[in-house]
């Protein structure tokens, strides 16, 4: 899948499930991590699984199937790392506490309305 049409699918999943405060950070010629990084919010670790596994099957009826997933179990922030895209999927407050939007400000910061 084509990256712009897979950020597009994360961002329409992610909107879907009501996540909060959807973020796309553009790291292409910035960095060798990953082309995308998309941050949100959730308002309960419940909501933050259900976020994981709704967006997780949506990519997998694409065919797509992450490289590697951190703290789904525990729901305060989980990692999906889909290569070309990482996904953070946070609880409020531990997403105003790292701030990793802050660690990209190089990066353009574009917010989803």
């Amino acid at each position: 899948m084509e990256q712009k049409a897979l950020l597009e699918l994360v961002i329409t999943t992610l909107e879907d499930i009501k996540a909060l405060d959807i973020l796309s950070i553009d790291l292409m010629g910035e960095s060798s991590l990953a082309d995308y990084i998309v941050v949100c919010s959730a308002t309960s670790t419940a909501h933050a699984q259900g976020i994981h596994d709704r967006l997780h099957f949506a990519l997998k009826e694409t065919g797509l199937y992450p490289l590697g997933v951190e703290g789904a179990q525990e729901g305060d922030w989980i990692l999906m790392d889909y290569n070309d895209i990482i996904i953070h999927i946070f609880l409020e407050d531990l997403r105003e506490e790292y701030a990793i939007e802050d660690l990209h400000k190089k990066a353009q910061l574009r917010r989803v309305l």
